[in-house]
């Protein structure tokens, strides 16, 4: 019974998508500029701007600047612009500096946002993602599923890691992220990432 309990987990699993997959939708991102609230019900805890450059060799520089819980916040993470598998990380926060440089096997934590927006808009696709947390230098195994489009265009997803669930809204047409909101799955604590009314973005240079 055991054996065949191991076997139906394996057949029911969904895939593991891993970097550089033909599934990955990585066209639309190019350069751009964002700037993001954390919001802990009506109180900003955090603000961050997010700069996505293109550059040579078919990469794609994002640099994330703000404070969250009034801690300074830099990171500069290099990515492939399709595929996105991760070269190089380098991460301020609190005063500590780390650099990662990526094997190209995984995920990383900074990409996500840009991950879950190239994923394919389709009922029911769901995969899991190798993610490698900067936050304690480890890998996790996550899951994200598609589940449903609105009328207007509107996808939305379900992202879970061991410590929270993630809710995204996608809009269609653009590939952005129009509704971002997580819970704790400890406390039951809700936060949600909203612009700021300086967004601004560019069109992606041509594939």
């Amino acid at each position: 019974m055991r054996a065949i309990a191991i076997l139906l987990t394996a057949i029911i699993a969904p895939a593991v998508l891993r970097p550089g997959a033909s599934e990955i939708a990585s066209d639309h991102l190019g350069a751009g500029t964002e700037t993001v609230r954390f919001m802990k019900g009506d109180s900003e805890i955090g603000r961050l701007r997010y700069d996505w450059s293109v550059v040579s060799n078919d990469g794609l520089l994002l640099v994330t600047t703000g404070e969250v819980r009034s801690k300074p916040v830099v990171d500069s993470s290099l990515v492939k612009r399709h595929g996105l598998a991760p070269v190089w990380e380098v991460s301020q926060f609190g005063g500590k500096v780390k650099r990662w440089t990526y094997k190209g096997d995984v995920f990383n934590f900074q990409e996500l946002d840009d991950l879950l927006r190239s994923l394919p808009l389709r009922e029911g696709y769901e995969r899991i993602l190798p993610l490698f947390s900067e936050g304690d230098d480890s890998l996790e195994m996550d899951t994200v599923r598609i589940v449903s489009r609105d009328p207007t265009g509107r996808w939305t997803l379900r992202f879970a890691d061991p410590a929270i669930v993630a809710t995204y809204e996608i809009d269609e047409r653009t590939r952005r992220i129009v509704r971002h909101e997580h819970v704790s799955r400890k406390t039951g604590t809700l936060l949600r990432f909203l612009d700021s009314l300086d967004t601004s973005t560019s069109s992606a240079p041509p594939g």
